[in-house]
């Protein structure tokens, strides 16, 4: 890994990915198309410093779920729902292991979006 990867490991934080989410969810609301669009170029083209940036991003989304959740989605008594944790890290880990395959989809448009904004691509 060069420079660049320590720098964008020191620049993502959990707190900058909670924004970029905000954000996104506010762009959407908003109709702003052009938030989502910006991050569907960018995972068409596989762009590299956006797949680095949604694997920073879905692992520590993924590690801030265990940190509140974990207990409760390994309890063997826990029901199918609370084993799979929220909606926002799935959507997160499944729109990095898609863009990583090779195969993102506009479903993921937004979220695409929001990592655009953490690469610097969106304002």
């Amino acid at each position: 890994m060069g420079a660049a990867g320590i720098e964008l490991e020191d620049f993502i934080t959990l707190s900058r990915v909670e924004e970029a989410h905000r954000r996104a969810q506010l762009n959407m609301d908003r109709r702003n198309q052009s938030f989502a669009n910006t991050g569907w170029r960018a995972a068409e083209a596989r762009d590299d410093r956006m797949l680095k940036v949604l694997e920073i991003a879905a692992n520590l989304m993924d590690k801030a779920q265990d940190a509140q959740l974990g207990r409760t989605m390994r309890d063997p008594g826990a029901t199918f729902a609370e084993t799979k944790g929220t909606t926002e890290v799935q959507m997160w880990k499944e729109a990095y292991r898609l863009l990583d395959e090779g195969k993102p989809i506009r479903n993921f448009e937004w979220i695409y979006g929001a990592a655009a904004w953490l690469c610097g691509y969106n304002l």
